[in-house]
């Protein structure tokens, strides 16, 4: 049994052992730890004392380290290692793995380790891929039935071909143009009679997907039927390849990360050890478009100059009408966006949407309105501030829920992301609209604020 590891307590002992000049003590502790933790350990190192230990390591440990790093840390590790090692390295890695480690290489570097390459043809065939696609995350077929055996003929077959655990997810059953046409539970197998054919035992409802479809789509079919491996078929239904489910819980953490990211205007590739000219490039653009949005609701407010010097207290007041509209309008934006995401909606939905994120504004608005109200009424003891706010906040509220729904739908509509440009029209609509609102409240009231 292998206990998790403090990772704070594995690091100083590495660093112990490097210090003492104990490579090989180091080497020998990594390799008595997970290669999970191994993996997170060597990231941390420093790029001279990664690669004195990756030195020492040898091809298939090496391996099954670096199976266990995202593409970028394997890119970065592998540049510790000459051309015939990484090729040893590759060679021993999922095909899958590999695929992703050269796709992140130099052109030029990953055609030499694939010439140096004992078995390329899985891999280079994964290269055609996009590594976003079904194709990019899949691993190569295990060896399939025939529906025609018996289940006697078919164990015999399993016991002779299948050498990886991680083959009996299922059994897959091909036809003789290598068409996929069925799956069999391995329970199922056990459980039959050994006369009986692989064709009565299978499943002919085998749940598939095309190599060309979006990792994100199948990571959805994954969560929508509890599968654990999914295969891959091309255009004329023959197997090409399985996703497992091991490959989907990494594509989930990258189109969360992405999303999370792009909500905030930042680029997904960013990293809080980015250099400052990547940060730059990555922030500042989004930055630059929100300024010009802001321009736009400070116009709004000029607009409203005279109303404002006759009721300063309105000033004081505008930030939370703005900041409100803001916070529900993100709050309507998320759910549509992350909906979208997931396709449990769609445009065609757009009027149900709106109804629905209407019908809960106008409520919050009341709720946030009557409360805001009183709250302006008692602090400065005029009721119509506390009517022209409470009326301005119930107003922008609905206008938060509606923005919140329909600048994503028609972005997606567009063909836009709606994650990456949804907030700053959502935020420009709730802070234009909010001020407005407010400020055109006031100007019809106001010579009941003086």
């Amino acid at each position: 049994m292998v206990d998790p590891i403090n990772l704070n307590d594995a690091l100083d002992r590495i660093q112990s052992f490097i210090d003492g000049s104990d490579l090989y003590g180091a080497v020998e502790y990594l390799r008595s730890l997970h290669p999970a933790d191994s993996a997170e350990i060597l990231a941390e190192l420093e790029s001279e004392e990664q690669a004195a230990i990756l030195e020492l390591m040898q091809a298939p440990e090496l391996a099954s380290v670096m199976e266990q790093l995202d593409e970028e840390d394997m890119a970065d590790m592998a540049q510790h290692l000459d051309v015939e090692t990484l090729a040893d390295v590759l060679d021993e890695m999922e095909p899958d793995m590999a695929a992703d480690l050269l796709n992140e290489l130099e052109p030029e570097q990953a055609a030499e380790v694939l010439e140096q390459m004992d078995e390329p043809g899985e891999v280079t065939s994964l290269l055609t891929y996009d590594p976003e696609t079904a194709g990019g995350i899949m691993t190569a077929p295990p060896p399939s039935l025939r529906r025609f055996w018996t289940v006697a003929e078919a164990i015999r077959f399993i016991q002779e071909q299948y050498r990886d655990e991680t083959q009996f997810y299922y059994l897959y059953v091909l036809d003789r143009y290598g068409q996929l046409i069925g799956v069999v539970n391995l329970r199922s197998l056990i459980l039959a009679e050994p006369g009986q054919t692989v064709e009565e035992i299978m499943d002919r409802g085998v749940i598939s997907v095309r190599a060309a479809a979006d990792q994100e789509e199948v990571a959805q079919l994954f969560q929508r039927y509890d599968l654990v491996a999914i295969p891959v078929v091309d255009d004329d239904g023959k197997l090409i390849g399985i996703v497992h489910v091991d490959d989907v819980v990494d594509v989930i953490e990258e189109e969360a990360t992405e999303d999370i990211y792009k909500l905030a205007q930042v680029s997904p590739d960013s990293e809080i050890y980015s250099t400052i000219p990547r940060s730059l490039r990555n922030r500042l653009p989004w930055l630059m478009i929100n300024m010009g949005t802001a321009f736009l609701a400070a116009s709004v407010v000029s607009l409203f100059e005279g109303t404002i010097a006759q009721a300063a207290v309105l000033a004081a007041f505008m930030p939370i009408v703005a900041g409100q509209g803001g916070n529900a309008g993100t709050q309507t934006m998320t759910i549509v966006v992350r909906s979208l995401a997931l396709k449990e909606i769609a445009p065609r939905d757009t009027l149900w949407a709106l109804w629905h994120e209407a019908r809960v504004g106008i409520l919050n608005g009341l709720v946030i309105g009557v409360m805001v109200g009183l709250i302006a009424w008692f602090w400065e003891g005029n009721p119509y501030l506390g009517l022209v706010i409470g009326l301005a906040m119930l107003g922008n509220l609905v206008v938060a829920a509606l923005a919140g729904v329909g600048v994503p739908m028609l972005l997606k509509t567009l063909r836009i992301d709606p994650a990456l440009a949804s907030s700053i029209f959502v935020t420009t609509f709730t802070d234009v609209m909010g001020f407005l609102l407010f400020l055109g409240l006031a100007t019809y009231f106001l010579s009941f604020l003086d």
